[in-house]
């Protein structure tokens, strides 16, 4: 039952970026997961730019917007966040 909770849970959030016009990024993302993804499921940016057409800049500043739109659904933690938990 879970599992059927998470899934419509990601299609509400993906359908919210998608809302707000960041369709092309959610289907790059999506439909080309070799290209996007390393091996061990980590954005490749560079990959990710080059499906899109997009500058590095373009793809940040997209994730970010990304990022801010979801920022009452989710739990995101920031580069800097990460640090103060390291010292």
């Amino acid at each position: 039952m879970s599992n059927i909770i998470e899934q419509i849970e990601k299609q509400e959030l993906i359908q919210k970026l998608i809302e707000r016009g960041y369709a092309p990024l959610i289907d790059a993302l999506l439909d080309n997961e070799k290209q996007v993804y390393t091996k061990k499921g980590r954005l490749n940016k560079s990959g990710a730019c080059r499906v899109l057409g997009w500058k590095p800049k373009e793809l940040e500043q997209a994730l970010d917007a990304c990022r801010d739109i979801l920022k009452n659904d989710m739990f995101f933690t920031s580069d800097e966040d990460k640090d103060e938990d390291e010292k």
